[in-house]
């Protein structure tokens, strides 16, 4: 229980060192939200499955990287902690990925730029 509560604090931290990044994400997305929310005849259920996709290859690409990115490989993760660590973030990039992509997808349809 330790050490789940030990990865809450340390994303915890990570958050506060980057708020104002965070920020700039969220009214990012808020923008997109807006204008795709505002255009008459949206189709929000044909960019769905797009965003999916999306999401996911943003969640793979994020699950293969990560360890790259702090200097391992998958071969030096020896505990579940490490694991659930990893799942979750690419789980939380994936997330991300259909969250932005799905507002910015349908405005493209709309627009007649997305198939």
């Amino acid at each position: 229980m330790y050490e789940i509560w030990l990865m809450l604090n340390i994303v915890y931290e990570l958050a506060l060192s980057i708020w104002p990044w965070l920020l700039a994400l969220a009214a990012l997305w808020l923008l997109l939200m807006g204008r795709a929310w505002g255009r008459r005849g949206a189709d929000w259920r044909a960019s769905l499955p797009g965003a999916i996709v999306l999401g996911l290859l943003v969640a793979i690409v994020i699950f293969a990287v990560t360890p790259i990115w702090n200097k391992s490989a998958l071969g030096e993760m020896k505990y579940w902690v490490d694991w659930a660590n990893l799942l979750g973030i690419a789980a939380a990039w994936g997330v991300a990925g259909v969250a932005f992509g799905w507002p910015l997808l349908t405005g493209l349809r709309r627009s007649g730029k997305a198939g």
